[in-house]
């Protein structure tokens, strides 16, 4: 970490898995930082398919009233005591399961504090980063966009990631 420059304040990771990611995500993001001084750290999430969200790969996310990230997690997220993935009742039923994708971005103070904090319990439970930052009291700015691409978790994923490579004539 100590080579980051001090001159930045804010440094972006875009995951080589998510090889869809438009520009304009990376821009709300950052943007989403910058406005948002109690946060450390922003991420996209996007609406996740109904027939994704029991895969275990996709990795979910649940948001607060204010936006602010609750809790990331591999298992079906939020999840009822029936356990039925469906759609949510009203008045909340424009809200959708969130797919977390994977571009973090970092306040670069907070990202030299980061690489010294020791691995939390749900962290290596859920084998999820993002969670070490909320089980250490950080606020984490979800920005919700719409992402037409999950990334390439598993060695099927890469061919529907070429078919939307191809359909956007990308190729």
């Amino acid at each position: 970490m100590s080579q980051l420059k001090e001159t930045f304040d804010i440094v972006v990771n875009i995951q080589g898995d998510e090889p869809l990611i438009e520009p304009e995500i990376i821009d709300e993001v950052v943007d989403s930082l910058q406005k948002a001084p109690d946060a450390v750290y922003s991420t996209p999430c996007t609406p996740l398919a109904h027939e994704d969200v029991p895969l275990r790969q996709r990795v979910k996310c649940i948001v607060d009233v204010n936006g602010y990230a609750i809790y990331f997690s591999r298992g079906v997220l939020p999840h009822n005591k029936k356990g039925e993935i469906k759609a949510f009742p009203k008045p909340y039923a424009d809200l959708p399961y969130l797919l977390h994708l994977g571009l973090q971005c970092y306040d670069r103070k907070f990202l030299s504090k980061y690489a010294k904090m020791p691995h939390t319990p749900l962290q290596l439970m859920e084998d999820l980063e993002q969670l070490k930052v909320l089980e250490n009291g950080y606020k984490i700015k979800v920005v919700q966009v719409d992402h037409c691409a999950h990334g390439v978790d598993e060695p099927e994923d890469v061919k529907s990631i070429e078919a939307k490579i191809k359909e956007l004539g990308l190729d």
